[in-house]
């Protein structure tokens, strides 16, 4: 799935993860490359703080190229937020407050022939990342594909972005959600449909035909 930080579970005595690096990784066809998720929990705290990933190339990611926020998948006995479509055919996907992230850096991150949207970090609003830095981070979608603008679904988190294209602009906001976007769900599949055939059948192979 990709370089993973995680899952981070609240415990009662306490749950870290700190000054990790992941440095020159290539990734073909990842469904998440870059990845850092929390797990749900009620009781105690965790923390993931000065977490690094520097000189990471994506080539055609088949889901997020970037992900931060909750984890998503159904765990096999039940447990767990099975959210694995959130935003597209799933509405809610609860962030952790009991998992703090700060001091993330993205530097000389970038993505090539991106299907999905950009990037996604959603944290939690009485519990709000901090401390985040994008240094040299690129999406390049391709030309064909509808989703690929390289755009960013985030929240509740705070930072800089620096030599980055596109440049988030939800960093110290609060709002839910994608405002570059502005895609309703019914045409994002329908787009998403687009881009799946045009990845299954390039434009090159549909001319020679």
């Amino acid at each position: 799935l990709g370089m993973a930080v995680g899952t981070g579970s609240p415990r009662t005595v306490g749950n870290c993860v700190r000054n990790v690096t992941f440095r020159h990784v290539e990734f073909h066809t990842p469904i998440k490359a870059i990845y850092i998720k929390t797990n749900p929990g009620e009781e105690g705290f965790a923390i993931i703080e000065d977490i690094t990933y520097e000189h990471i190339r994506i080539h055609d990611p088949l889901w997020w190229p970037v992900y931060i926020g909750p984890q998503q998948q159904k765990q096999p006995d039940g447990s767990g937020p099975g959210c694995m479509l959130f935003p597209l055919l799933k509405k809610e996907c609860s962030t952790q407050a009991r998992v703090t992230i700060r001091g993330v850096t993205l530097r000389d991150v970038v993505s090539n022939g991106d299907l999905q949207v950009g990037g996604l970090i959603r944290c939690n609003a009485t519990n709000p990342c901090r401390g985040f830095l994008l240094d040299g981070v690129s999406f390049n979608g391709r030309p064909y594909d509808p989703l690929a603008h390289g755009s960013w679904y985030c929240s509740h988190v705070h930072g800089k972005a620096i030599n980055s294209h596109p440049a988030p602009r939800c960093f110290q906001g609060d709002k839910e959600g994608d405002p570059q976007k502005g895609r309703g769900v019914w045409s994002t599949l329908k787009a998403t449909a687009r881009a799946l055939f045009g990845r299954l059948f390039p434009q090159n192979m549909m001319q020679q035909v």
